[in-house]
C-alpha cells in the first residue's frame, strides 16, 4: 500500500489484527519511530510490544513469553533482529496474523533508503509460506514498487495507491542567502511557539543553529547520530512531549517521529532525493490542520552531494544517485506547481494545488531582464580566466578592496566596480539563475565556469529574465493561504495545551497521544459543556472522554 505520510496505513493493518485471534509482526527501521507507535498503542489499551538492542535480555525473555502465551496483539522488531535465526524460531511458536513490512522502500535498492537487511526480507516467503505479508511506504514510484513486490515474493498481490497531493502542506523553497538564517528566522516568525521540524546537512550544523535559535528565544534542542542514544532518546522525549518547540535535526531523525502536531519542517539544504525530501516534509501535519514547509538551497548543495558519490564503484548505482541530485534541484529551482512536480516524480497526476505552494500562489509575478547584468557576471569569469569562485567574481563587480582582488590586479579589470547598483545579495541569486539555467557551471573547489549558451548571452542573441520576486531579498511577511481554517479561543486553546502536557507527563506519552491539536482548536471553538457535548467535537470518542473528558470539561467550564 502506497499512502502518504499521515494517510492512515497504521489504522489499515491495526484495524484487522484487532478483529482476528493472533498476533500481528511489524518490521518497521527505527527503535524510535517504534516506541512511537507502541506508545500510541498501549495509551489506546491495546497489548502492544516491541523487542531492540536498548532491551535487556530479561526484558527481552518477558516479551516473548507474553507472545507465547498470547498475550500481544501486535510485535515490532527491526530488520536485522527478524533475519536472526533465533527470532525466526521463536516466531515458528506464535500464531501469526500476517506480517507488516512498514518503510517498505528501503527494500529496493532503487529507493532512497536501501538497507541489506530489508533486503533479506524476501526470505518471510520461504519461512512461513502460508502467512500473508502486507508493505506499507509513503515513497515509492513504480519502478522501486515493482522491485518491492519482487524482492518480497509476492504473488499477484494487491496494490492499493494513494493520492501523493496533501492540500494541509504549503511549500516554499527559496534560494539560500549566505547561511539562511535571517530566512530562517522570517518563516519562524510565523508559527511562534509551534512544534516544528528544521533538518540540516551535518551534525555540526545542528548545534550550530540549535544554538543560534535558542540565543534568540526560541527552544530547541539538536538530534544527531554524532550524540549518545541515551542523550538522542531524551532529546525525542523533550520533544513528542512540548517541552521544546523546535528539533535541529540531521536526517538521522528521518522516519523517527510519529508527532502529529508538527506545524512546519524547514530545509536548510537540499535533501539527496525527492524521496527523502517527500518523506521528511510528511512530518508535518498529520493531524489534518494547516501546516508550512520551506526549502532553503543553492547550487553548492549539489556539488557537495555529488562529491559524497565520488566512492561509490558500482557507475549505473552511481548514475542513478546522480539523477536524484540532479531532479531534486531542478523541482527547487523549476516555476511550476511544486505539488505536480512531486505527484509527476511519485507516478501521480495533479492540475494544481490550489494556491498552496508559492509558485502557484505567485504565478503572476513580474519578470526582470537581467541580461546586462548576465554579460557583466560572464564577462569577469571570461577576464579571470575562469578560474574563480562566486564570491570573488561579486567582489570585483562591486569594487572590494580586498587585498586579495588588489594583489592579483583584478582593479585594473574593465569590468571591476561596474556592479555597484546591485547587493551582493543580489548578485548570489543572478549567479544562481545562471547556474540552473546551465550558462555556467562549478567546476573543482567551486570555481565558476562558461557554457557554450554563455555565448549567446555575451553576444546578446538571447535575453535573460527572472522572477522579479526572487530580487526581492528583503522577504516580506506573507499571508499563507489557509485550507482549513476556522476561528477558535485562542487563550482556551492555550489552556488546553498546558494541561494536555500535564497528562502526557504523568502516563510518560507523547503530548499528542492525549488530543491532537485539531481536537483542542475544535474543543476551543464548539466550548462543549457536558459528556454529551463533548462527544461530539471532532476528535473525541468514549474512550478518550472516558480518559480525561472530565478535566478537559473542567477547564472550559471555568
Amino acid at each position: 500500500m502506497i499512502l502518504p505520510t499521515g494517510g492512515g496505513k497504521s489504522l489499515v493493518f491495526q484495524l484487522p489484527t484487532m478483529m482476528m485471534d493472533g498476533i500481528t509482526i511489524v518490521v518497521s527501521p527505527l527503535i524510535a519511530l517504534m516506541q512511537d507507535q507502541v506508545a500510541a498503542l498501549q495509551a489506546q489499551q491495546v497489548s502492544a510490544q516491541m523487542i531492540s538492542s536498548a532491551q535487556s535480555f530479561e526484558e527481552v525473555d518477558e516479551i516473548m513469553s507474553a507472545c507465547v502465551e498470547g498475550k500481544v496483539k501486535f510485535l515490532y522488531l527491526s530488520p536485522e533482529r527478524l533475519n536472526n535465526g533465533s527470532t525466526l524460531n521463536f516466531l515458528h511458536n506464535l500464531k501469526i496474523n500476517f506480517f507488516v513490512i512498514d518503510e517498505a522502500h528501503c527494500i529496493s535498492q532503487w529507493g532512497h533508503e536501501f538497507r541489506d537487511d530489508y533486503r533479506a526480507l524476501g526470505n518471510l516467503k520461504a519461512n512461513f509460506p502460508d502467512t500473508s505479508i502486507a508493505a506499507f511506504t509513503a515513497t515509492s514510484t513504480d519502478n522501486v514498487t515493482e522491485d518491492i513486490v519482487r524482492e518480497l515474493r509476492m504473488e499477484d498481490p494487491k496494490l492499493l495507491k494513494g493520492k501523493i497531493f496533501r492540500k494541509n502542506i504549503f511549500i516554499s523553497a527559496q534560494r539560500r542567502i549566505s547561511n539562511g538564517h535571517t530566512q530562517l528566522t522570517n518563516f519562524l516568525s510565523r508559527h511562534k511557539n509551534e512544534s516544528g521540524i528544521i533538518y540540516v546537512s551535518s551534525r555540526k550544523k545542528a548545534e550550530e543553529l540549535s544554538s543560534f535559535l535558542n540565543i534568540n528565544g526560541y527552544k530547541s534542542l539538536a538530534y544527531h547520530a554524532g550524540l549518545p542514544q541515551h542523550v538522542r532518546e531524551q532529546n525525542f522525549r523533550i520533544f513528542v512531549n512540548d517541552n521544546i518547540d523546535i528539533m535541529v535535526a540531521t536526517i538521522a531523525f528521518g522516519m523517527g517521529i510519529d508527532k502529529s502536531d508538527i506545524r512546519f519542517v524547514a530545509h536548510m539544504s537540499l535533501p539527496k532525493s525527492l524521496e527523502n525530501y517527500y518523506q521528511e516534509i510528511g512530518r508535518a501535519g498529520r493531524d489534518g490542520e494547516d501546516c508550512e514547509v520551506l526549502l532553503l538551497f543553492n547550487a553548492q548543495d549539489i556539488l557537495q552531494h555529488k562529491r559524497f558519490l565520488s566512492d561509490i564503484l558500482n557507475e549505473e548505482y552511481k548514475s542513478h544517485l546522480e539523477t536524484k541530485i540532479d531532479t531534486i534541484y531542478k523541482y527547487a529551482t523549476g516555476e511550476i506547481c511544486f505539488h505536480k512536480q512531486l505527484a509527476e516524480y511519485f507516478d501521480d497526476t495533479l492540475e494544481s494545488c490550489k494556491e498552496r505552494c508559492d509558485n502557484c500562489l505567485n504565478a503572476d509575478d513580474k519578470r526582470q531582464d537581467i541580461t546586462k547584468e548576465a554579460q557583466m557576471l560572464l564577462s569577469a569569469i571570461y577576464k579571470t580566466n575562469q578560474g574563480f569562485g562566486k564570491n570573488y567574481i561579486i567582489d570585483i563587480l562591486r569594487g572590494s578592496k580586498e587585498q586579495k582582488l588588489l594583489a592579483n590586479g583584478a582593479d585594473k579589470l574593465s569590468m571591476y566596480g561596474i556592479g555597484l547598483e546591485l547587493s551582493k545579495k543580489e548578485w548570489f541569486v543572478i549567479v544562481e539563475r545562471l547556474l540552473e539555467l546551465k550558462i555556467i557551471t562549478l567546476g573543482d573547489f567551486s570555481v565558476l565556469q562558461l557554457t557554450q549558451d554563455a555565448i549567446a548571452i555575451l553576444k546578446s542573441l538571447k535575453l535573460l529574465d527572472i522572477k522579479q520576486s526572487r530580487l526581492d531579498i528583503n522577504t516580506k511577511e506573507k499571508k499563507i493561504k489557509q485550507a482549513n481554517e476556522f476561528e477558535y479561543d485562542e487563550e482556551l486553546f492555550e489552556e488546553l495545551r498546558v494541561k494536555r502536557s500535564e497528562l502526557a507527563s504523568e502516563m510518560g506519552v507523547p503530548a499528542y497521544i492525549i488530543f491532537g491539536d485539531k481536537t483542542l482548536k475544535h474543543l476551543a471553538n464548539d466550548k462543549p459543556h457536558d459528556k454529551e457535548s463533548m462527544l461530539k467535537v471532532n476528535g473525541v470518542g468514549m474512550k478518550k472522554y472516558e480518559q480525561f473528558g472530565e478535566e478537559f470539561l473542567d477547564i472550559i467550564n471555568s
